[in-house]
């Protein structure tokens, strides 16, 4: 069965049928495969069946993985692939990270050299909840107003980890060192001044690239003034037309474009039922603002 791409939504979101990841893919389907990705920069791979080390074999081929830094949480098997579930141990330690992506964001946006996609695999699903929300940041930085592009284009937002500093997020209860963690995140790293607009190095669009999780403020702007324009900001976010809502099936590996989306996990399921997905990141370039011609 040959590969087939099809459109999901008009907010950017694709589906491939006929791929299968778990085997080395020639030149010509990759080169088809990257072509639809930057087409639609929600890729959902349907009907995969892998196993760690295949989904970090697979990922490779699209580029260069970044080092998983939540030791604890790889993948027993291949330190290349993070755990995502709420599952427990006998003893009662967690198996993955529970509250990862649980506000708007774009993946490792507090680096200097953030992700440049992320493949997350469908392993198991709960039977209700456990959607991912994504934000086509193309579209809002699209539509908004002139005069407010003329303010952040060249700018830059302050971007850190820690959820501590972040009065717009809260640290969930779900997690026994949450606390602790983000305390010593705090301490221990810096803050990342990241473009508020991003030109994406192979499209050339321009795309909004700040959100609620990561980005506490404006360089060289006081408070005052910073706060209420992130918030406008943030507010665009959340139009629904900008949106596409994935209900996970089982199989489905996403490939999602940190250059131009958002995301967040939107929850909706606890114990007993379980979600486990696994995750691979591709390593990124330092975010660049280059004035449309």
């Amino acid at each position: 069965m040959p590969m087939t791409v099809n459109t999901l939504s008009s907010t950017g979101a694709g589906e491939i049928l006929g791929l299968d990841c778990s085997r080395p893919i020639d030149s010509d389907t990759m080169a088809a495969l990257r072509r639809a990705m930057l087409a639609h920069p929600i890729t959902v791979i349907r009907g995969q069946t892998l196993t760690a080390r295949q989904q970090a074999v697979f990922s490779r081929q699209i580029g260069p993985l970044e080092a998983q830094d939540r030791k604890t949480f790889c993948h027993p098997e291949e330190p290349d692939v993070l755990v995502l579930s709420n599952e427990l141990r006998p003893d009662g330690t967690a198996v993955g990270i529970v509250d990862a992506g649980d506000f708007w964001h774009s993946d490792s946006s507090h680096l200097d050299e953030p992700c440049r996609s992320t493949i997350l695999y469908a392993v198991r699903n709960p039977r209700t909840g456990g959607d991912t929300e994504f934000c086509n940041m193309y579209q809002v930085h699209d539509v908004l107003p002139a005069a407010l592009k003329r303010r952040i284009e060249g700018r830059f937002g302050i971007h850190h980890i820690s959820k501590i500093r972040n009065p717009r997020v809260t640290v969930s209860a779900a997690r026994a060192d949450a606390k602790d963690y983000y305390k010593e995140r705090e301490r221990a790293t810096k803050d990342v001044l990241q473009p508020m607009v991003r030109t994406h190095p192979e499209t050339g669009r321009q795309a909004l690239y700040v959100s609620p999780r990561f980005t506490i403020g404006i360089a060289d702007m006081p408070d005052e003034e910073a706060q209420p324009l992130l918030d406008t900001l943030f507010a665009a976010m959340l139009e629904p037309r900008f949106h596409y809502r994935h209900t996970w099936r089982a199989g489905d590996l996403v490939v999602w474009d940190n250059r131009c989306l958002t995301h967040q996990a939107c929850g909706g399921y606890s114990l007993p039922d379980i979600r486990r997905m696994h995750r691979t990141t591709i390593r990124g370039d330092r975010p660049f603002y280059r004035p449309a011609a």
